[in-house]
C-alpha cells in the first residue's frame, strides 16, 4: 500500500530530495517550508504520515507535532533530527510521535520505518472492518460473516426466525450449524424460552427414545424428555439423520399431531416448541440410502438454510482468525494477540476441510503455544502450518464425531493410486514403483477398489 506523507522541513535540498526519493517509492509526498502551510494541508485533506524536522525557526518541531495531533490523531509523526537533539526527541515520542530518525539517514532507512506504518495501519482498518462487523454479527448471536454467502445466511435468518415452521439447516461438519440454530432461537418470538439442543448422533440408540420423549417410572415417578424441556422454545435435533428409524417415525408423528407420550405412559402430552433440525449430508441422498424417512424428509423441508463451507467464503478466513483470537483471549483473560502477516497467510492458503470449527481449534491451539505478541506460522497447527515431507497428508480428526475406519482406509489408497496413476499417466508399472509396490500388488489393490470408484484409470 502506499501512504500519503507531508514532508515539512525548513532546509529546501533535504526537503525536496525526501519528497522526490517518496514519490518515486510509490507513495504520495508533499513538501512544505513551514509548519503553518503543512497544518493548511491537513485541514484540506487526510494524511497518513507527517515526517518533520523537529528544529525549524518558525515553530518548534514539539509545539508542531502537539498541534498535528488535536487537528488529526490518527496522522503519524516521525521526527527528523540532529544528533544533538536526541532528548527533544524521546521527548516527543512521548507526547505522540511515532518514531525519530538521525539526520543525516538514506532512503532506505526511511523505508524500514514506512513499512511498519503501512503494516499497522492495514491492522487497524481490518480491526475497524472487524469490529464493523461483529457489531452486525452480534445480532446474530455469534454467525460471523462478512461474505455475500454469509449475507444471505443471515437474511434468511431473519426471515426464518419470524415464522413458526421446521427449518432444516444443511451444512459440512463444522459449519456452524448449531450457531445459526441458536440465532435463529433469539430472535424468535420464542427467544424467551428455553432452547434445547440434542445431538443425535451421541445417544446410545437404546436410550434415544427415552432421551427424547421422556419416560414414566414406578410409583408414578417420570423423567422429562427433550421435547418436554423445550416447551415454549425450541427443540434443535443435530443429526437427524442418525436418529433410528423408528424414532423418525414417531417424530413424524410428533409434527403432524403436535403430541407425544413419554416411554411407558399413554397420557398425550403437547409438543409446545419450535422444531429445528440438522444434517451434515444432502437430504436426497440419506432418503435414498435409508437413513432418513422420505415423509419426514418432506415435512422437514420447509424452511432449509444452506450453510456454506469456509473454503467458499475466503474472505471471512481472517475475520473469523482475529474474531476467535479475541474471544478467546477474553475467556482467559489474557493479552489478545494479534496474527502476523505470514501467519494469515498461512490461514488464507489452507483448504479448511474442518470449516470454523477448525479454525477455531487452530486460534486455541496458536493462543496456546505462542510467546510472542504476533502469531507466527510456527504457532499454527501442523497441518495449517505446513506439511511434514514424511507425512504428506493432513488428518482432521479433531473436528469429527466419529470415524469409519474401513471408509477412510479405503479413501486414503484411493486417493494416494490416483495421485500416482496422474503422476505417470496411467502407467501402471511406473506407479507402483512411485509407490514402492510391486505391480502385482498394485493390480490386486486396484481390482478390491474398483467397485468403491469408477474413475481409476
Amino acid at each position: 500500500m502506499s501512504l500519503n506523507i507531508l514532508v515539512v522541513d525548513d532546509e529546501k535540498i533535504s526537503r525536496v530530495t525526501r519528497t522526490r526519493q517518496l514519490n518515486e517509492s510509490g507513495h504520495v509526498a508533499e513538501a512544505h517550508e513551514t509548519p503553518f502551510t503543512a497544518l493548511g494541508s491537513l485541514e484540506r485533506r487526510s494524511w497518513d504520515l507527517v515526517l518533520t524536522d523537529l528544529r525549524m525557526p518558525t515553530m518548534d518541531g514539539i509545539q508542531f507535532l502537539k498541534e498535528v495531533k488535536a487537528r488529526s490523531p490518527e496522522t503519524t509523526v516521525i521526527l527528523m533530527t540532529a544528533y544533538g537533539t536526541v532528548k527533544s526527541a524521546v521527548e516527543a515520542m512521548q507526547l505522540g510521535a511515532e518514531d525519530f530518525l538521525i539526520k543525516p539517514f538514506d532512503i532506505e532507512e526511511l523505508k524500514v520505518r514506512l513499512k511498519r506504518i503501512e503494516a499497522d495501519r492495514r491492522l487497524r482498518r481490518e480491526v475497524k472492518t472487524l469490529r464493523e462487523v461483529l457489531g452486525t454479527a452480534s445480532n446474530y448471536f455469534g454467525v460471523v460473516g462478512q461474505s455475500p454467502q454469509m449475507r444471505r445466511v443471515f437474511e434468511a435468518i431473519d426471515q426464518f426466525a419470524n415464522s413458526p415452521s421446521n427449518v432444516l439447516i444443511m451444512g459440512e461438519t463444522g459449519t456452524g450449524k448449531e450457531v445459526v440454530a441458536r440465532a435463529i432461537h433469539h430472535k424468535s418470538a420464542v427467544a424467551k424460552g428455553p432452547l434445547v439442543t440434542v445431538s443425535c448422533s451421541a445417544i446410545p440408540k437404546d436410550q434415544a427414545e427415552a432421551e427424547l420423549f421422556g419416560q414414566e417410572m414406578e410409583g408414578g415417578k417420570f423423567r422429562r424428555g427433550r421435547l418436554e424441556l423445550a416447551a415454549g422454545g425450541t427443540l434443535f435435533l443435530d443429526d437427524i439423520e442418525d436418529l433410528p428409524m423408528d424414532l423418525q417415525g414417531k417424530l413424524l408423528r410428533v409434527i403432524q399431531e403436535k403430541q407425544f407420550e413419554r416411554v411407558g405412559g399413554d397420557k398425550p402430552l403437547a409438543a409446545d416448541s419450535r422444531l429445528i433440525c440438522a444434517t451434515k449430508l444432502d437430504v436426497e441422498k440419506l432418503v435414498a440410502t435409508n437413513r432418513l424417512r422420505e415423509d419426514l424428509a418432506f415435512r422437514l423441508k420447509v424452511l432449509v438454510l444452506r450453510l456454506p463451507p469456509l473454503r467458499d467464503r475466503h474472505e471471512d478466513i481472517l475475520l473469523l482468525a482475529r474474531h476467535f483470537l479475541e474471544t478467546l483471549s477474553t475467556e482467559r483473560g489474557v493479552a489478545a494477540k494479534e496474527l502476523s502477516e505470514a501467519a494469515a497467510e498461512r490461514l488464507k492458503k489452507h483448504h479448511w476441510p474442518g470449516n470454523v470449527r477448525e479454525l477455531r481449534h487452530a486460534m486455541e491451539y496458536a493462543l496456546s503455544v505462542a510467546h510472542a505478541d504476533a502469531i507466527q506460522p510456527g504457532d499454527l497447527p501442523q497441518g495449517v502450518a505446513g506439511q511434514d515431507a514424511s507425512r504428506p497428508y493432513v488428518l482432521n480428526l479433531a473436528v469429527l464425531d466419529r470415524v469409519d475406519l474401513n471408509s477412510v482406509s479405503e479413501h486414503f489408497e484411493l486417493d494416494v493410486i490416483r495421485w500416482a496413476l496422474e503422476k505417470t499417466r496411467g502407467n501402471q508399472g511406473k506407479a507402483a514403483e512411485l509407490l514402492g509396490i510391486p505391480r502385482t500388488t498394485l493390480l490386486s489393490k486396484l481390482d478390491a477398489l474398483k467397485d468403491a470408484s469408477a474413475k481409476i484409470p
